[in-house]
């Protein structure tokens, strides 16, 4: 008896934590590309990466610290990149040091910036020397 009892209330106390939500309506974030014609340098080394004319309507650089380095990686359909995971150099106000991936391949560079743990937000350059 004192065990079915135990699991009675066991099992109410598990019922009893469910969560259940209603939900009217929800939101599609749908983003729209756009194209930025903009003369940049990006300059890679293996402690830095600087990307001149990146914020503030082209007037302040996006300098971001090389923390590791992993060379030929496969990334979807490019083949082998190199990739740098990057935290930014100088402290956000809002979001403080944001981490950021960089993917090199060949003629493309994407830059991942994280504004949180949740938003990302996507770049492609395209690259020459």
């Amino acid at each position: 008896m004192k065990k079915l009892l135990i699991l009675v209330v066991l099992f109410i106390s598990f019922c009893g934590y469910s969560q259940t939500y209603k939900s009217a309506y929800s939101i599609n974030m749908k983003i729209k590309p756009e194209t930025e014609m903009k003369n940049r340098i990006i300059k890679i080394t293996d402690q830095l990466i600087t990307i001149s004319n990146f914020s503030d309507a082209g007037t302040i650089p996006l300098n971001l610290v090389v923390n590791k380095i992993e060379n030929n990686k496969d990334y979807e359909f490019e083949g082998k990149c190199n990739y740098y995971y990057c935290t930014t150099k100088d402290k956000d106000p809002i979001n403080g040091y944001q981490k950021a991936i960089v993917i090199k391949k060949n003629d493309k560079l994407y830059l991942g910036l994280f504004a949180t743990e949740i938003d990302v937000y996507t770049y492609m350059f395209n690259i020459s020397k």
